[in-house]
């Protein structure tokens, strides 16, 4: 048992199975995905769309989601969910309006979001829940 009394954490163990999250609710929604068979990736993207409502300043669906998974001892595989430019952002139209620069409070630096494009591609290759299944605490 720690000292509660100096700083540091007590020590998480588990036997079948775990999430930690930055907010309970989300880590509560982890536990809960797989007490229901559900598997870590089911887990981990509920527990984000959890996060997009609880903490919305700092993580969620209006962002990008980038991601290096390895299941059951195979080959690491990384998503890349960066938002992509919207589609008018193209060469011509900085040339021609003469932008060279571009702020980060321009709204010329933003992108459209990429997380649940994400979640998507990764379910896909990986979950085991249905996706809709994962969004269902949050709503």
């Amino acid at each position: 048992m720690r000292n509660i009394e100096y700083p540091g954490r007590s020590n998480a163990l588990g036997t079948k199975g775990m999430a930690a999250t930055s907010h309970p609710l989300a880590t509560k929604e982890a536990i809960s995905i797989l007490k229901k068979g559900g598997n870590a990736i089911d887990a981990a993207i509920a527990a984000s769309v959890v996060l997009s409502v609880v903490e919305p300043n700092a993580t969620g669906i209006g962002g990008d989601c980038f991601a290096i998974i390895a299941m059951n001892g195979e080959k690491p595989i990384s998503y890349n969910g960066s938002g992509i430019a919207p589609e008018k952002a193209k060469t011509d139209f900085f040339i021609n309006n003469k932008i060279n620069k571009i702020g980060l409070d321009s709204p010329h630096s933003v992108t459209i979001p990429g997380a649940v494009h994400a979640w998507s591609t990764i379910h896909n290759d990986h979950g085991k829940l249905e996706f809709e299944q994962l969004f269902l605490k949050a709503i």
